[in-house]
């Protein structure tokens, strides 16, 4: 009788723990992040991929990203911030304002769901993998050229 209540006790903990580990998941992936991208037309995750072996830049990268980002769909495009390489689907990133006029920039300050954090190395801009993206607004800023 001890060993089944032992076993049913030890059961029950697993359980509780897997929910538990569950839970917190879920509700990482769920909260918003609030973001600012400057209007640069997005590269496709499949450009991205070509270049970083070549370009000197990328010396350092982390390979093991690398791989977990060549595992995106044709879909999927990254922006650059000045922060972050931010990846999405193009469902996503069609709503962000890409109005490029000679002489202004646009900055769009959106809100997403942050799916994952990757480092891509020392030096390197962490690579985000976001969802449900929200333009909150666009702040237009004149270029001045000298």
């Amino acid at each position: 009788m001890k060993k089944k209540l032992t076993l049913i006790l030890v059961i029950a903990i697993v359980a509780v723990i897997g929910l538990s580990a569950t839970y917190a998941t879920e509700s990482n992936s769920s909260s918003n992040t609030t973001l600012s991208v400057e209007t640069k037309s997005p590269m496709t995750v499949s450009e991205m991929v070509s270049i970083i072996p070549i370009e000197p830049f990328f010396k350092s990268y982390n390979h093991t990203t690398f791989n977990w980002l060549k595992e995106f769909d044709s879909d999927y495009v990254i922006y650059t911030t000045d922060e972050y390489y931010l990846v999405m689907n193009e469902s996503d990133a069609i709503k962000i304002n890409e109005d490029v006029t000679l002489g202004v920039s646009v900055t769009n300050n959106i809100t997403c769901n942050v799916v994952e954090n990757r480092t891509f190395g020392i030096g390197l801009n962490n690579i985000l993998h976001i969802e449900n993206v929200e333009v909150i607004s666009s702040d237009i800023n004149p270029i001045f050229f000298s």
